[in-house]
């Protein structure tokens, strides 16, 4: 499971392709401004399953997400890109076979990303970001439900086929607080082979086989993971899940614009925990979670994944 930092994260990566498309040109070249700049938008789902078997039992566990951000403001001049952002996201947590000590078999999230760039020159800019995030089983809603995050990145644009970023994402979790350092990279490597990650939470490489067609390798360290409260008859306590996995993928593009993608590999760790709300450790990862002491209910098996996706962007 993806952390909340991560859908920052995701956006970070994009913006960091879609500033060095916009830049290609010189300034001299570019037009003084340039509103409403294509691709910044967009609307994203998937779809994973992971079966596993744990004591005989057969456990299935799927999750749903979609996301849809939308640009308040874009523009480029003088060849410096300055755009505002805001989002949707939705991620739903599925589970069945499991035994009644997790209470709940369905998990949600609802979050609002505001993403904002101000270019300083046309080759260095800083990235922030803000997410709230209501996460539980829904029973019943208050403030405790809430999760808050944040980031902030320096972005640099070394040439046309290397870009990086650095910078921190911090979240308050119901497990603690989590504060990760990052490194962005986008860099193409040849034509056809692309590396772009955010260190050290995932990592992609892509070989384009064609103008509609590429695969490749991901590698997801859901640092933390992510959390969900329950309700107060279940005392407020908080489920925890933990996935690493490594996966390869294939995406084929039905236009310029709409993209889809299937992927299968493996999850090295995947952890589903129950705790209680006092159950806490700050500042992860530079402390250890198994500090807080022993879940009250515990899923722990590795197992396949396979996932299913669309991309469309405008």
């Amino acid at each position: 499971m993806k952390t909340i930092c991560m859908s920052f994260l995701a956006v970070a990566l994009t913006t960091l392709k879609l500033s060095a498309q916009n830049q290609r040109r010189s300034p001299i070249e570019q037009p003084v401004l340039v509103s409403a700049v294509p691709g910044l938008g967009s609307f994203k789902s998937s779809y994973t399953y992971s079966p596993i078997e744990l004591n005989g039992k057969k456990i299935n566990i799927q999750q749903v997400d979609g996301a849809l951000a939308l640009p308040l403001m874009s523009q480029m001049k003088d060849g410096k890109f300055d755009f505002l952002l805001i989002g949707v996201n939705y991620s739903g947590l599925f589970l069945s076979g499991i035994g009644s000590e997790f209470k709940e078999t369905k998990f949600h999230s609802f979050s609002v990303p505001i993403t904002f760039q101000k270019a300083l020159s046309p080759k260095y800019a800083i990235l922030a970001s803000f997410i709230t995030s209501l996460s539980s089983d829904l029973r019943d809603i208050s403030g405790e439900d809430m999760i808050y995050s944040g980031a902030v990145m320096f972005k640099v644009r070394v040439s046309d086929k290397f870009n990086y970023s650095v910078g921190a994402a911090y979240s308050k979790q119901f497990f603690g607080s989590v504060l990760i350092p990052i490194i962005g990279i986008d860099w193409n490597i040849t034509d056809k082979l692309n590396f772009s990650g955010t260190l050290p939470v995932s990592e992609k490489i892509k070989y384009q086989l064609s103008g509609k067609s590429a695969f490749g390798a991901n590698v997801d360290l859901g640092i933390g993971g992510g959390s969900y409260r329950l309700s107060e008859k279940m005392n407020s306590d908080y489920l925890q899940v933990q996935q690493f996995s490594s996966t390869l993928f294939y995406e084929y593009a039905l236009s310029k614009k709409f993209f889809v993608e299937i992927s299968a590999g493996y999850n090295f760790t995947q952890k589903i925990e129950r705790y209680t709300k006092d159950q806490k450790i700050d500042w992860i990862p530079f402390n250890n979670l198994d500090d807080r002491g022993a879940p009250k209910a515990e899923l722990n098996k590795t197992g396949v994944v396979f996932r299913t996706g669309i991309n469309y962007r405008f």
